[in-house]
């Protein structure tokens, strides 16, 4: 990927957004890693950088919470455990022990979900958490970080006998207090610490009445820190338990240390995975919030936004409570330069710096601010002369360093180049630049780039006009109001309002109307022709605007009014099916009563048999009709699921999609679409193209496909067998 110039980054704002992107970031490293983000080239890269930030948004979409991936960075506790004989601290342990305890938790939770995070738990899967590892660290060390006294027989007992020794020394220590503040020689605070020993503070007046061993005296010398002679003997002995401890915990560490050490590699790359779930998440996180997407990334160059936003814009006018004007645009083979003229500050360079900043985040693996039905493609070289370029440093002027970027773009632009170009042919004698901006429309276009060039010159939006695969635009402007509308207008070049703008500013009318008059009659003409035209465009636009909001509300009372519809059909039928059913009911009923009746009224054995022999038939006519309302029942359903996915079939979808395969129920992901074949990933290296037809939305909820039950077809008496057909049977005798 070529960028060119050097400052394009910074001169498209995408420094501001990795800045706001970061603020998601758990981790320093993450973070790092964002504010380092710029394009990339290769285009599977680009595509998994842009699928895992999506299904988590996706999930995040679905209202339901991401798991946090914050953890404490353990770089430097791995790199030490590489090395041997060196012994890391026992906190750099218990930092080590969470860590790895969050890549277990976040592991198991993309296991378990990992139908919706397909890619990204397939970054994590070849690496499974070692339950060995936090095992290990749990033998030695306690949840509060510390040394656990069972992680050796021999640390145990020193704990043990340093526990009793500090016993002994407070027994002494609190009967010295006693015995000294009873004859009045303590200061106002009865003692301190010195050097991790409990000490006296004795007046100074009366400190050769205490024997012990001096450790220092107040700054004024009034009081004498003296360690109480009866307390020296225990103390040395707690010190030299507590050296004891020391050293066997250090023998711990060790032996832990050479317990881990041949995992310090897999530890590293664990750490690795956790920075890339962090990083993904902040990614979705700020897509989340700027309400981002994957739009459709088309082989084919062509450039279709809808509904686009320059997050930077949004970002700054949501702070201070303004609306953002969305943007509309497209780029094809057909039309493959938009030249865009309009006044000054009615959104010229902001439309070009979005198309220039949404490429630039697309192929940096982040999504952008659009419609999901926008399509935008990748390019492998993005050029731009944006703003003052001025150089004192080089002794360039704003003229001569555009004509600089300019042998660039002649020398390396071609058909997949983006070229933004801002006050194009500006800077120089307008007429002379005009003529040599013509020039350089007429061969960057030749080379078949695509790209945004925006200006006030007249020439050039006539040569835009005229040229194959050029085609003007203009911002719309409110002339009434004098207030741009910075809404981009496709087919026709606008005028820059530069007499109505200059007496908006404040410029007296007579100033304004002598400068009308050194203007020439045909420029004054074409403009005030560019003009009305854009007023007629901008009357049309709100015109269109409200059709739209009215075709919006019929179309939602339309949507109300059928669902009314089939809501009382609905239940209307269901009635419809509880009335037949009860009308049935009844019918049987009454049938069985007859028979039951007539039970009763017979005495004889055949007259009952004949009774019984009727009761059958009937339960055979009830159990015909009931399996023919059953296939009814599952036609009809069958009916409403091939409907269901007949409309399925059409509905949108893009790379990144998660799909189902009709014919197998196999899940996959969408990615690459080519004209009407789509590659579906299934995981494991396994892809498959197939038509639109073929495959559905996989979060679609399809109608169960109900199965007429199996049962009987007859009821009938069980005949006995008769001594003829127990002619094989073994005797019993």
């Amino acid at each position: 990927m070529e960028l060119y110039p050097n400052n394009l980054l910074e001169s498209l704002d995408f420094n501001f957004v990795k800045k706001a992107v970061s603020n998601h970031c758990s981790s320093t490293e993450s973070k790092r890693r964002i504010l380092d983000l710029s394009p990339l080239s290769d285009s599977t890269t680009i595509y998994q950088e842009l699928e895992t930030t999506d299904e988590i948004l996706a999930y995040i979409l679905s209202d339901e919470s991401f798991p946090s991936t914050q953890f404490t960075e353990i770089t430097e506790t791995a790199n030490r455990l590489k090395i041997k004989g060196n012994v890391p601290e026992t906190k750099a342990f218990a930092e080590l022990r969470s860590t790895l305890l969050v890549y277990e938790s976040l592991f198991t939770f993309l296991k378990k979900k990992k139908d919706r995070f397909e890619i990204l738990f397939g970054t994590m899967v070849e690496l499974e958490p070692n339950p060995f590892l936090t095992k290990s660290i749990d033998e030695k060390i306690d949840e509060r970080g510390e040394i656990r006294s069972n992680a050796s027989k021999e640390l145990a007992s020193i704990r043990n006998s340093l526990n009793k020794s500090r016993a002994a020394a407070d027994r002494i220590f609190a009967r010295a207090v006693k015995k000294y503040r009873d004859r009045g020689v303590l200061a106002e605070f009865d003692e301190t610490i010195s050097e991790n020993r409990r000490v006296l503070a004795i007046q100074s007046a009366y400190k050769g009445q205490v024997p012990g061993i001096f450790h220092g005296s107040s700054s004024k010398s009034s009081i004498t820190y003296i360690e109480p002679a009866e307390t020296v003997e225990v103390n040395n002995e707690v010190a030299k338990l507590q050296d004891d401890e020391k050293q066997e915990i250090r023998r711990i560490l060790k032996e832990l240390s050479e317990q881990l050490r041949p995992f310090a590699t897999p530890i590293l790359q664990m750490e690795q995975k956790l920075i890339y779930l962090d990083f993904t998440r902040a990614k979705a996180l700020f897509a989340y919030k700027q309400e981002c997407c994957l739009p459709v990334i088309s082989d084919e160059k062509k450039i279709t936004l809808i509904e686009a936003y320059n997050p930077v814009l949004k970002i700054l006018n949501d702070q201070k409570g303004k609306p953002t004007i969305p943007l509309n645009l497209k780029l094809n083979q057909d039309h493959r330069i938009l030249v865009i003229s309009g006044p000054n500050a009615g959104g010229k360079s902001i439309t070009l710096k979005t198309l220039g900043l949404l490429d630039l985040m697309l192929q940096s693996g982040l999504l952008v601010p659009v419609h999901p039905d926008s399509t935008m493609t990748l390019f492998s070289r993005i050029y731009a002369d944006i703003g003052d370029s001025q150089s004192i440093e080089n002794e360039l002027s704003t003229y001569s360093s555009k004509l600089q970027k300019m042998k660039h773009f002649l020398e390396f632009a071609d058909d997949d180049t983006l070229l933004l170009l801002d006050e194009f042919g500006s800077g120089s004698d307008p007429e002379l630049g005009s003529s040599l901006a013509q020039v350089f429309l007429e061969k960057l276009n030749s080379f078949k780039v695509y790209g945004i060039f925006t200006t006030h010159y007249n020439d050039i939006k006539a040569l835009a006009a005229k040229l194959p695969g050029v085609q003007n635009g203009a911002m719309l402007f409110d002339k009434k109001n004098l207030n741009p509308q910075y809404v981009l207008e496709v087919g026709n070049p606008g005028s820059s309002y530069t007499f109505e703008v200059a007496g908006k500013s404040g410029i007296p009318h007579h100033i304004i109307n002598e400068a009308k008059g050194k203007t020439s009659k045909e420029t004054l003409q074409v403009d005030k022709l560019l003009v009305q035209l854009q007023d007629d465009k901008l009357h049309l636009e709100k015109k269109k605007n409200q059709l739209n909001q009215e075709l919006t509300k019929l179309r939602k009372l339309e949507r109300e009014r059928k669902s009314t519809i089939e809501k009382l059909e609905e239940k209307l039928s269901k009635q419809s099916r509880q009335n037949e059913e009860n009308d049935r009911i009844i019918y049987w009923g009454q049938r069985f009563q007859k028979l039951v009746d007539s039970w009763m009224d017979q005495t004889g054995k055949k007259d009952k048999k004949e009774v019984v022999s009727r009761f059958i038939g009937i339960l055979n006519q009830r159990s015909g009709e009931t399996e023919q309302e059953e296939k009814k029942t599952v036609s009809k359903a069958q009916s409403r699921r091939a409907k269901q996915i007949n409309e399925l079939k059409e509905a949108p979808v893009k790379i990144g999609d998660q799909v189902k395969i009709i014919e197998s129920g196999i899940k996959g992901n969408i990615i690459e679409i080519k004209r009407d074949k789509y590659t579906i990933s299934l995981g494991a290296n396994i892809s498959t193209t197939v038509n639109r037809e073929q495959f559905i939305p996989a979060t679609a909820k399809l109608e169960n496909a109900p199965k007429v039950k199996k049962r009987k077809k007859t009821f009938a008496p069980q005949k006995k067998n008769s001594p003829k057909n127990q002619g094989d049977k073994p005797s019993k005798s």
